[in-house]
């Protein structure tokens, strides 16, 4: 049966990149469980974030917004043990064991096909920073392109960064104070705001909270 609850909510799954490659499955495996915990607790949700066969996890949100705050969530958290690729899917969604948490349905079938293009773009030159994809079939195609082109432009700024930058909007992320963020990098407050102004940090900052608002 079709979840009404869930009817025309947001279906994100995510996939580890080349996590058969990570030297060290169980501290990527901690990691990763760390951050699906986190999602579920910062992040509205009509089905919580699991982690399903092999290296993938998956959620029901009831927003776009929310379905992508929880992906960056989940980015951060993983970063710099490992990067993951998202797709997200907008449409029906059917429970098949409630128990379990088993679905399926339109949104997962959009997620899914989401998922696989953005893997596939990733392995184009031009667009090798690619990880995130939303597919919506019954939404206008304008609005879809135009998510796509957010967060192509997303992708690009945080693929481009440093580790050091990374780390620095991950901590920004969870809410910590530059001065906080220093300290934990062992750099100065300033080479901190330097970054934010001069790597993109700010701009991608932004950029999340816009996106994160999306129905």
């Amino acid at each position: 049966m079709v979840n009404p609850k869930a009817t025309g909510s947001v279906a994100l799954i995510g996939d580890i990149v080349e996590s058969r490659r990570h030297r060290d499955r169980q501290a990527l495996h901690d990691a990763f469980q760390s951050g699906i915990t986190r999602v579920n607790e910062v992040v509205p949700v009509d089905d919580p974030a699991v982690i399903t066969v092999g290296d993938e996890f998956q959620g029901v949100y009831p927003t776009l917004g929310e379905a992508l705050r929880a992906s960056f969530v989940v980015r951060a958290e993983l970063h710099p043990l490992a990067d993951i690729r998202f797709g997200l899917g907008r449409g029906d969604v059917t429970t098949l064991d409630a128990a379990r948490g088993i679905h399926d349905g339109p949104a997962y079938w959009a997620a899914r096909e989401a998922i696989e293009t953005a893997e596939a773009r990733a392995r184009r030159a031009q667009t090798r920073t690619s990880r995130t994809a939303y597919v919506a079939p019954d939404e206008p195609a304008p609005v879809v392109a135009a998510v796509r082109a957010a967060l192509d432009c997303l992708d690009f700024m945080v693929g481009s960064m440093s580790t050091t930058s990374r780390e620095i909007l991950g901590g920004l992320m969870r809410g910590q104070a530059q001065q906080d963020v220093a300290d934990r990098l062992g750099i100065s407050p300033s080479a901190v705001s330097q970054r934010v102004r001069r790597d993109g940090i700010g701009v991608a900052l932004e950029a999340m909270a816009t996106l994160g608002e999306l129905p």
